[in-house]
């Protein structure tokens, strides 16, 4: 009998890449599942339709969460077709790389607007539904090992991927006393198809385990951090960057 069984999982994001696997995973396990998408309506069609073919719902609302009448909007929508809500992933973010000194304020602001204050307020407006129906929930922010690391070009990205985990570890010790648990996982080089992340071996130098993570391993570690095994895991951050945060020298002086 499937422990999941009506259960519903929101993911922000979920018609590529990542969030796409989370979406799908997620739906694999036994979820219903609601995706947000802002930009075109055709990726998050075919995840609906994938999802609908393993047996499971699959709800699409359009929002741009950068602002925030749009995230109310989009959970008001959302309680329309939905009763109950187990699981937030935030994954809907933007990856701006420029250098610091050629920075915009626009640049800036769409990424603070979207990977930040988007998921502060879906993680507020989805905590309220978690609370008012008594749901012991799971709330996950994907941020990014950049938060860790000192990479160039990521000024602006790096700082406000820390700020969400930062913010996540807030959340977590405020929503405890309604047994809702907030962890991030922050990936480093993942295999999401993007053409900016160029060639896979471009990177390795810098990577021990000489390979890139796939989305289906971050949905699959989102899994488990909504399932009862990690049911005493709140306010943690899991790394999956196969080893790239360990390394400050070149690779000669480690062997690999």
């Amino acid at each position: 009998m499937n422990n999941n069984q009506n259960k519903v999982a929101f993911i922000t994001g979920g018609g590529t890449g990542i969030g796409k696997a989370l979406a799908i995973t997620f739906a694999k396990n036994g979820y219903d599942v609601a995706i947000s998408y802002r930009g075109s309506i055709e990726g998050a069609q075919k995840v609906k339709d994938e999802i609908e073919k393993l047996g499971q719902k699959c709800f699409m609302l359009k929002a741009d969460l950068s602002k925030y009448s749009d995230i109310v909007n989009m959970f008001n929508e959302f309680k329309k077709v939905s009763d109950r809500l187990d699981v937030l992933v935030n994954n809907a973010g933007l990856t701006v790389t420029m250098p610091f000194l050629e920075t915009t304020e626009e640049v800036f602001d769409s990424m603070c607007d979207v990977d930040f204050k988007g998921a502060f307020f879906c993680t507020q407006e989805a905590s309220k539904i978690m609370v008012e129906k008594n749901i012991e929930g799971s709330i996950i922010m994907i941020t990014s090992n950049n938060a860790f690391a000192h990479f160039a070009n990521v000024s602006v990205y790096g700082p406000v991927k820390i700020a969400a985990g930062k913010f996540a570890e807030h959340a977590a010790i405020e929503l405890a006393k309604y047994k809702i648990r907030v962890n991030t996982i922050a990936p480093g080089w993942t295999d999401t198809g993007a053409e900016r992340l160029g060639k896979k071996e471009d990177s390795f130098y810098k990577v021990p385990l000489q390979k890139w993570a796939e989305c289906e391993e971050v949905a699959d570690a989102a899994i488990f951090l909504s399932s009862p095994s990690a049911k005493s895991i709140t306010g943690a951050t899991l790394v999956i960057d196969n080893g790239a945060l360990l390394v400050s020298d070149k690779r000669e002086k480690y062997g690999f």
